[in-house]
């Protein structure tokens, strides 16, 4: 027989369990996404010609102009459902609900990493608050005499070199971020479950169902650069060299510092050999054979594999 209290103690033990894992996530996108609270149907972010930054006040002030209809991340429902039949309720065949439940919430504190990672890799073809893709050729930035130029966030194959995984370098160091999460409705679960709802009156089946909304979307494409360059400490150095290459309208470097590496679980080994070895193989004078050498490079940036990260080659 079903009881009320019998119901009653198993959607408490269904929240309990939910609850756990969702709050025991450790993601690993949150270092370089700058998380936006959404209160409507999407959130509406302005094109930054550039990076803010103080200048000396010569004149009339530089107005950087927050246009808030540049670009929208428009937010997305998301929900996971399960249920068991009322034949297993009244048996109390149910031992394997907490184990299911647990995993709905376990999923649910794991989706911003996974629509971050998805709308990461689609830099390429999505575009961001200039009206480029994110990842792009064909950005624009100032030189030192304050003259625009082309700025390119993609590191593609040179001479002699095959293109691999995609890898990506950060600059984390500042408030606004290269990524956003955007919350709009945190993920609960909600039993259906009394004996006159109708999922159990009309289909004989006791359900519970975990939902919220959300999306994820583009930041500053200049805190963030893609390569599908061999990782070695010269493709890292360019990447290092081109970030920093950014600079204000007045020619003013932005400052920018890479302080975190992503890389797919595939190139584990690669990215443990540059950032973490104190020596990496150095071309001898010779030209031809290689030596130990000091890596330069060991502990310049925060180390993250990222197990969402395509395997696949890029360019």
């Amino acid at each position: 027989m079903i009881t009320v209290g019998y119901v009653k103690a198993l959607d408490t033990m269904v929240s309990l369990a939910f609850n756990k894992y969702l709050n025991a996530a450790a993601p690993s996108y949150k270092p370089f996404t700058m998380e936006v609270p959404s209160s409507s149907g999407a959130n509406f972010y302005p094109k930054l010609s550039e990076l803010p930054g103080f200048r000396k006040w010569i004149g009339a002030r530089v107005v950087h102009r927050l246009d808030a209809a540049a670009m929208s991340i428009k937010n997305e429902p998301y929900e996971q459902t399960i249920s068991i039949s009322r034949d297993d309720m009244e048996d109390k065949n149910v031992g394997f609900l907490s184990v299911a439940v647990a995993q709905i919430g376990a999923d649910a504190a794991e989706l911003p990493d996974k629509l971050v990672y998805d709308q990461l890799q689609a830099g390429f073809k999505k575009k961001c608050m200039d009206g480029q893709y994110f990842f792009d050729s064909d950005h624009e930035t100032c030189d030192e005499n304050g003259n625009t130029v082309s700025y390119s966030n993609v590191g593609m194959p040179q001479e002699g070199e095959t293109a691999g995984p995609w890898w990506y370098l950060f600059d984390n160091t500042q408030p606004l971020k290269a990524m956003i999460y955007q919350p709009r409705r945190p993920f609960t679960i909600t039993a259906k479950t009394k004996l006159t709802d109708g999922n159990v009156f009309n289909e004989a089946e006791f359900v519970w169902g975990a939902d919220g909304r959300c999306a994820a979307g583009f930041g500053m494409f200049q805190l963030a650069y893609a390569s599908c360059r061999p990782l070695n400490a010269t493709s890292f150095a360019d990447a290092v060299s081109a970030m920093g290459m950014l600079r204000r309208r007045d020619g003013t470097p932005y400052g920018i510092s890479p302080s975190q590496l992503v890389v797919p679980k595939n190139l584990e080994s690669a990215r443990r050999a540059l950032l973490k070895g104190g020596f990496i193989p150095t071309l001898a004078p010779d030209g031809k054979t290689w030596i130990p050498g000091s890596n330069q490079w060991e502990k310049a940036a925060e180390l993250v594999i990222a197990p969402r990260l395509s395997y696949a080659n890029g360019g």
